[in-house]
């Protein structure tokens, strides 16, 4: 036993499949199929031990090896026949070459000559005409190196006379430095001034003489450009005429050519019917000797047939043999797999109850192991109890303190009330100072309008003599508006403007007691809008109140065309909004609302955030769901399915709405309203303060009774032009040449000055020079000196007057 197991266990699965694979001449077909039949077989007789089986394995291998022997015969005769139909077909079809295809013919001579003839008459014709061409590029070539020498040249003296004029230059600087820095006297300074200018002289003389030498190589230039263009018209004169000729003496050409092919078609013609017909003779005498040969050969192929049946039945019965031993060969091959195969099934049994020891023994050990875990089990379980103990403590003492930020809470809310009503005193506050401001900048800029005017009177009549009409009129240019009408953020805009509908102004002298009387009854009216408003529920609660329904959320508008969401996807929105837009809300919040429950954070959480983004009632609320909503599709069942944004879309949208909502509600700022009007206030004021006002909001009454209905920003930019516009295209003109003629009156008076200025100080220089030439000719030295330098000076003196 223990040497059958040994043998099967040295068994390789590339011996066993070898003799399979190494067997003998049989097809490749053949091989497999009969090695499983085989197979199969040997397996029933020893494995059952049936007499009957055998039998039946011997008939099929009758049957299979008469079927080998018919397809072998019918391979054998497809070889033969083929090879014997070629020989005949090529003997029958070879045909004798034609005196055509042995050497060229008479017109495709002719007409690869005259090919030749007229593609050397062309390019000699190309040539010529070229020539004026070559020699052109030539000589551009030529002048193109030379004028690249010159450059070169050009380039050497430029920078050689950049590099001279900075030595030069620099000479200057140092010799104008020695000047500065000179106490020699006013002579040496005369010597240096005199270098000073020789140098400045050469350094322009350099300069001067690179001009000229640059104007000199532009003159001829010049002339090379004139004798250039009169060498072109000549070249071009000669390739015509060039041209005419070779087309004239090309025409010749293809006439003498053509007529050359003509002739040669004719001939060859005439040549090639004359052979046809001898070649038609010669092919009815082959045709009847190869008849008799086909007769002779057929009889002798008829021969050779019989020949080759009588040796393929020899071949075939040799074949046999072969194949019976090969296969009585292969069945006891098989037999000793058999065996082999026995031998490993005994080894496998042996492993597999030695497995199942092991895995018997593995058993009573997780067994063991169980035990402990179930032990810890029960040790984690009372300490499970022990945590949670801990956690109803906990929960307890969280409640408690939730009791306590719930009640700081609802005071900070009375706080944020409080702080509302404070806010709205202060807009109105605001709203007059607004107005104290608008009076006191219109008197300052009616002040400087005044200036001006008083300006132009007294340039038309001192400086120019002429006299002097105000154009527009000081009723027009010095009329008072209500400064609320431009005042958007204010809600008493809209008080003054319909005011300003059903009165109309009256004249400058009384505009000002208009406004102040206006005043008092737009600050009422702001008063009493403050005192009617009331604080608003909380949207968060309605909408978390509204996703525990199952019905879809009720949208009393449709934004961006899209379906009322279910309640299931106003809880997706409100979640993803409450953990993307974390960031609205203050971080003193988020430390109050760690100890609170999720949901209890999830309502104060949007509640913050919906005072942050200004969503103050349920159409604000619908507006933003829409904002949020992607796509919507309807499934099979005819429900809506609602696809939302992305979690990195959230911000984009976020500042989208509120920026849409900043359009809806305020309009187009202008100017005026973008510099005046605080951000923060626009999304808590109220929503009747921030509609956009009407054409009769917007009404004013002109001087003359006429009332036009005008934008905010119109308004606003009429006033201020009407101010900007007090002096006129023609008086500014005016005003421009008389600034002009003053401006160089100026110029001449400090030149004067400077003048004048330059003269006291030479006159201060000689008396201080007088004063020490009279101490030096009074000093006691003069004296002591054998000839002092007074007596020197005198008879210079003396010989200068004689």
């Amino acid at each position: 036993m223990s040497n059958i197991s040994a043998q099967a266990g040295g068994l390789n699965l590339d011996e066993v499949a070898q003799p399979h694979a190494g067997t003998p001449t049989g097809g490749a077909s053949s091989g497999p199929g009969h090695g499983g039949e085989a197979d199969e077989g040997g397996v029933n007789v020893i494995g059952e031990g049936d007499i009957e089986g055998e039998g039946e394995g011997d008939a099929s291998r009758e049957a299979r090896i008469a079927s080998r022997k018919r397809r072998m015969e019918a391979r054998r005769l497809a070889r033969m026949k083929p090879e014997k139909t070629e020989d005949a077909s090529t003997a029958r079809r070879t045909k004798k070459p034609e005196p055509s295809q042995a050497e060229a013919s008479k017109s495709k001579s002719q007409v690869s000559t005259s090919k030749q003839r007229i593609e050397s008459t062309k390019q000699a014709s190309n040539d010529q005409v070229t020539s004026v061409r070559v020699s052109l590029v030539a000589r551009e070539d030529g002048r193109r190196q030379e004028e690249a020498r010159k450059v070169q040249q050009w380039n050497r003296k430029r920078d050689e006379e950049r590099n001279r004029s900075s030595e030069m230059g620099t000479d200057i600087g140092d010799v104008w430095n020695k000047v500065l820095g000179t106490t020699g006297g006013p002579y040496e300074l005369y010597e240096l001034l005199t270098e000073q200018k020789h140098a400045c002289d050469n350094l322009i003389g350099v300069k001067n003489k690179l001009i000229e030498e640059y104007v000199t190589e532009l003159k001829s230039k010049d002339d090379e450009y004139v004798k250039e263009l009169k060498r072109q018209a000549e070249e071009i004169d000669a390739l015509l005429s060039r041209m005419e000729t070779n087309h004239r003496a090309f025409q010749t050409t293809l006439r003498e050519e053509l007529e050359q092919i003509e002739r040669a078609f004719v001939e060859e013609r005439t040549e090639l019917i004359d052979a046809n017909v001898k070649d038609v003779d010669t092919l009815f005498e082959t045709r009847a000797a190869n008849e008799a040969k086909y007769m002779e050969e057929r009889g002798d192929r008829v021969e050779d047939h019989v020949q080759q049946l009588e040796a393929l039945r020899v071949h075939d019965a040799e074949e046999y043999n072969l194949v019976k031993i090969k296969l009585e060969t292969d069945v006891q091959v098989l037999e000793q797999q058999l065996q082999q195969m026995r031998a490993t099934y005994q080894l496998n049994t042996e492993k597999l109850e030695y497995n199942f020891q092991v895995l018997k023994k593995r058993d009573e050990e997780n067994g063991t192991i169980l035990g402990a875990q179930k032990r810890k089990i029960t040790r984690l379980t009372d300490h499970l109890n022990t945590l949670k103990a801990k956690l109803s403590k906990q929960e307890k003492s969280f409640q408690q303190e939730y009791m306590g930020l719930t009640d700081d809470y609802k005071r900070i809310t009375e706080q944020f009330k409080e702080l509302q009503k404070k806010f709205r005193h202060f807009q109105v506050t605001d709203g007059k100072k607004f107005r104290e401001v608008w009076q006191m900048n219109e008197e300052m800029a009616k002040e400087l309008m005044r200036k001006l005017l008083q300006a132009d009177q007294i340039i038309h009549e001192q400086q120019l003599g002429l006299p002097w009409s105000p154009t527009p009129s000081p009723e027009d240019l010095f009329r008072t508006v209500d400064p609320s009408i431009f005042h958007s953020s204010s809600p008493s805009a809209k008080v003054a403007a319909i005011a300003a509908t059903t009165k109309t102004q009256r004249p400058s002298s009384r505009g000002n007691a208009t406004a102040e009387t206006s005043a008092p009854s737009a600050d009422k009216a702001i008063a009493s809008t403050a005192d009617d408003d009331e604080p608003r529920p909380s949207i968060a609660a309605k909408l978390l109140a509204a996703t525990d329904d199952t019905t879809p959320f009720a949208s009393s508008t449709t934004h961006q065309h899209h379906p009322s969401p279910s309640s299931a996807t106003t809880k997706r929105m409100l979640d993803l909004l409450c953990t993307e837009a974390s960031f609205l809300v203050e971080e003193k919040l988020q430390k109050l609302l760690v100890p609170l429950q999720s949901s209890e954070q999830s309502l104060m959480k949007l509640d913050s955030i919906f005072k942050a983004l200004g969503v103050e009632s349920m159409e604000d609320m619908e507006r933003l769901m829409g904002y949020f909503i992607k796509s919507s599709t309807t499934d099979g069942n005819g429900q809506e399915e609602v696809e939302l944004i992305g979690p990195n879309e959230v911000v984009g949208t976020i500042r989208k709405f509120v920026d849409d909502k900043r359009t809806r509600k305020v309009g187009v700022p202008s100017a005026a309203d973008t510099l005046n009007e605080p951000r923060p206030v626009e999304d808590d004021l109220p929503d009747a303060d921030l509609e956009p006002p009407s054409d009769t909001e917007t009404a004013i009454t002109n001087a003359d009774g006429t009332s036009n209905t005008q934008s905010r920003s119109e308004l606003l930019h009429s006033y201020w032009q009407r101010m900007a516009n007090v002096i006129d295209d023609d008086k500014y003109r005016v005003w421009t040449a008389v600034h002009a003629a003053m401006t160089n009156y100026n110029a001449e008076l400090v030149a004067r000055y400077h003048l004048t200025q330059q003269v006291e100080s030479i006159q201060q220089q000689n008396d201080e020079l007088k004063g020490l030439l009279r101490q030096y000719m009074g000093a006691k030295v003069n004296d002591e000196l054998h000839i002092p330098p007074a007596k020197i000076l005198m008879a210079q003196a003396g010989v200068q007057v004689g």
